[in-house]
């Protein structure tokens, strides 16, 4: 027996195959050798061949995803030693740049035998029919991987730009409270040296201590003008640092008003009671940004955990709109720009679902609508029932729209308008079969301007 016989029988499709039918299959095709690292063939080639793998390993990779993107491999003696074009198949170029693993050695079967050896050896029609099923299914659940891999990239990018600004004011002011705390000890010894009376000195207590309201929305050249007027005001009153108290003052929400009873002070006196005023309004100021920062990093990480739901069971009661919000949340640096409008039944029930199969299909909507709005325009987040028997959750964008001929398509896999390398096309599937799987229903209507999404869920005992 010769060599090539033994190794082709060794082929699990092919292994009861008889000596005559194999003697001619040999004859049919040609043996390939490759080094390790050495291409087999190229993405876009014509697949025009039955690969049928002896020794050694393939693997395969697009060129447009890199050493990134998902990996396939066909290995001597395993389930994909079968590959190339089968017949039955539509494949008509390579999907991918194939390269050797380590030595391999391949025997490469031409399509214009595939007729022959199927009358040949008729039992090879449902094997090979089924090695093409599994890789199908292999390739479909590879890039599913890769698509919730690229989601979960895409809120990790978003995430970390999120935390950064709130992470960046903290620290900024926690380095400027040692400068502000030994202000204001420098500001209490000077205070201290002027007696003060008791009306005075429960004034000034006053305004150190009063709760601290949001300073009014002005246009920078209105604040300037109040800042200005402040510090002539202060200057009158002979204050040294009337340029540095002003904006801090103003900040605080404090006027002339306020600050008149202090007038009745001598001039070292109200400079003293004026600079310790400043530096505790300072102190209180940056502990406000240290609260503010840590608070919406705080936020940011409760909407990661309410997003993904990993302390959850998969079935669960869940708020639709904590999703929704959480959602937004993550997607917020992709939203920057958009007018972002909330409409919630406040009547909404819970839902027995898997929340975080359900943010995925947040996620995906949103995110669509975020790269068709551009940065601009107006997304309107929707919740409500319909009937008692459905829940219905709306994703509309003032976007340009989808074209008709692309509308028919948008569920359909590995369908996508976006350049290469730049999404898989299996988004919008993988939400369809969320929402199928939920016993609901996804639907889209688009126009110039407006373009829908609307998610029905069935409610316990509907649908």
């Amino acid at each position: 027996m010769s060599a090539l016989r033994e190794a082709l029988r060794r082929v699990g499709v092919l292994s009861d195959l008889p000596d005559d039918t194999l003697d001619w299959l040999m004859a049919q095709g040609r043996e390939s050798r490759y080094a390790p690292g050495e291409v087999v063939n190229h993405q876009g080639d014509p697949a025009t061949e039955m690969l049928l793998f002896l020794e050694g390993a393939v693997e395969a990779r697009r060129d447009e995803q890199g050493l990134l993107g998902t990996r396939y491999v066909a290995r001597a003696g395993e389930a994909f030693e079968v590959s190339g074009k089968l017949p039955y198949s539509r494949l008509t170029v390579y999907p991918s740049t194939s390269r050797a693993l380590e030595p391999s050695w391949v025997f490469r079967v031409p399509e214009t035998a595939f007729e022959e050896l199927l009358c040949r050896a008729p039992q090879l029609g449902p094997r090979l029919v089924a090695v093409m099923a599994d890789r199908i299914r292999d390739s479909a659940q590879n890039e599913v991987q890769r698509e919730r891999l690229l989601a979960l990239g895409r809120l990790a990018a978003g995430l970390a730009h999120e935390l950064n600004n709130p992470a960046a004011a903290s620290r900024r002011a926690a380095r400027g409270l040692r400068a502000a705390l030994t202000e204001l000890n420098r500001a209490e010894r000077e205070l201290a040296a002027w007696p003060l009376e008791g009306a005075v000195r429960a004034h000034l207590a006053a305004l150190e201590t009063r709760e601290r309201a949001a300073p009014p929305h002005l246009s920078a050249l209105a604040r300037a003008e109040q800042e200005d007027a402040l510090q002539d005001w202060l200057e009158d009153q002979g204050v040294q640092e009337a340029p540095d108290l002003a904006p801090v003052l103003i900040e605080a929400g404090l006027g002339v008003p306020d600050l008149t009873p202090l007038a009745a002070l001598s001039r070292p006196a109200m400079n003293a009671a004026l600079r310790h005023l400043g530096a505790h309004l300072t102190l209180a100021g940056l502990i406000s940004e240290v609260e503010e920062g840590t608070g919406r990093i705080s936020g940011l990480v409760g909407a990661i955990k309410e997003h993904t739901h990993l302390d959850r069971a998969p079935r669960a009661p869940t708020d639709v709109r904590r999703g929704l919000d959480s959602t937004l949340t993550m997607l917020g640096h992709q939203l920057r720009g958009v007018r972002v409008e909330r409409d919630y039944a406040p009547d909404l029930p819970h839902l027995e679902a898997s929340a975080g199969e359900l943010n995925q299909v947040w996620t995906n909507l949103m995110a669509n609508a975020a790269d068709a709005l551009g940065g601009q325009g107006q997304l309107q987040v929707r919740a409500l029932t319909e009937g008692g028997a459905h829940l219905l959750v709306e994703i509309v964008d003032s976007g340009p729209g989808i074209p008709e001929e692309v509308r028919a398509q948008i569920f359909d896999p590995f369908f996508t308008t976006k350049g290469v390398g730049e999404g898989s096309g299996l988004g919008l599937d993988i939400a369809r079969r969320i929402v199928q799987g939920h016993r609901g229903e996804i639907s889209v209507t688009s126009r110039p301007g407006e373009t829908r999404f609307q998610v029905r869920l069935p409610l316990e005992g509907g649908g």
